[in-house]
C-alpha cells in the first residue's frame, strides 16, 4: 500500500512539473502563460519588420478596435473584416479588452486576435485595471506607457486611467517628454482610453491634457471608453479627437495616413 501511495504521488509532482499551468485555482489568478507573455514587444518587432517590407509604400492604413470587452462575436467579425483587407498594416486596440480583468478573459482576447493576420498593439483600459486585470496586463502586454515610430509617424500609447488606478493622476510628464522627442515625426497620434473630457478627468487634468495636444500639434487623439463613434474638435481648435466605438455598437474605424491628410472612416458590420 505504501508503495502504490509513494507511486501515485511521484506521477502527480511528475505532471505537476511538467505543466505550464494544470488548474485554475480561482477566477482571479494572474499566472500568465509564458507562451502569452511580452506581446505587445513581440508585435512591435513584426511592426518594424512590415516598414522595411513596405519601404517604397507613403500612404498606409492601420485598423482600430476598441472597447470589445465580452462582444466575442463582434471582435471576430471585425477581424475578419480587418484580415480582407490587404491595406491594413497593423491594427490598435484602444483599451478595455476585456470586462472583468479577469486572466479568461484576457486569454479570450488574446487567443482570437491571434487570428489576425496582422499585427497588433493596445491601450490598457479602465476594466482591464479591475481585479488582478493591470497585472495580467503587465506580464501578458508589457508597458502600459510606451511609443514607437512607423514611417516617421509617432504613436503614443498613454495610461490615463484615474479610478481604477487609485485616483492617480496620468504621467503627464512622461507624455511631455515622448511629445517634445517628436520633432523629426511628420505625424503624431495619442492613444489614451478615456477621453479627456470624461468624468474620470478633473478640469486640471483635461486642460493639461488638451495644452499638451495642442502645444505639440498632435494629429489625432485617439479613445476609446465611451463605445458610440465621434470624431470632431472638440476643443474648437486644430486638434481632433476620436472616440473609435466599441463592437456592442456595430463599428470600428480605419484610419489612412498619407502625406498630406489624415482620413479616419468608420466601418459599420
Amino acid at each position: 500500500m505504501k508503495k502504490h501511495f509513494v507511486f501515485i504521488l511521484f506521477t502527480v509532482v511528475f505532471l505537476l512539473s511538467g505543466c505550464d499551468r494544470l488548474f485554475e485555482y480561482s477566477p482571479y489568478s494572474a499566472n500568465v502563460r509564458k507562451s502569452f507573455e511580452a506581446t505587445t514587444a513581440y508585435n512591435l518587432q513584426k511592426i518594424k519588420a512590415i516598414e522595411t517590407e513596405t519601404g517604397g509604400i507613403v500612404e498606409f492604413k492601420v485598423a482600430l478596435i476598441s472597447d470589445s470587452h465580452l462582444f466575442y462575436n463582434g471582435l471576430v467579425d471585425i477581424i475578419n473584416l480587418i484580415n480582407e483587407d490587404e491595406e491594413i498594416l497593423f491594427v490598435i486596440h484602444g483599451g478595455d479588452m476585456t470586462d472583468n480583468g479577469m486572466l479568461k478573459e484576457y486569454e479570450i482576447f488574446h487567443n482570437l486576435m491571434n487570428k489576425l493576420k496582422k499585427s497588433y498593439v493596445t491601450a490598457i483600459g479602465n476594466h482591464d485595471f479591475l481585479a488582478n486585470g493591470r497585472q495580467i496586463y503587465d506580464e501578458m502586454f508589457g508597458e502600459e506607457n510606451y511609443s514607437f515610430v512607423f514611417k516617421n509617424c509617432k504613436f503614443i500609447f498613454f495610461r490615463d486611467v484615474i479610478w481604477e488606478n487609485n485616483y492617480e493622476e496620468p504621467d503627464f510628464f512622461w507624455l511631455k517628454a515622448q511629445l517634445e522627442n517628436s520633432e523629426d515625426c511628420s505625424r503624431i497620434f495619442v492613444i489614451a482610453h478615456i477621453p479627456p473630457w470624461s468624468d474620470q478627468f478633473s478640469y486640471s487634468t483635461s486642460l493639461i491634457y488638451k495644452t499638451l495636444m495642442d502645444t505639440f500639434n498632435v494629429d489625432l487623439s485617439i479613445h476609446g471608453h465611451h463605445h458610440d463613434h465621434e470624431y470632431f474638435e472638440y476643443y474648437n481648435d486644430s486638434v481632433k479627437y476620436l472616440i473609435i466605438g466599441a463592437p456592442s455598437k456595430g463599428s470600428f474605424c480605419k484610419m489612412t495616413i498619407g502625406v498630406d491628410s489624415v482620413y479616419v472612416e468608420k466601418v459599420n458590420f
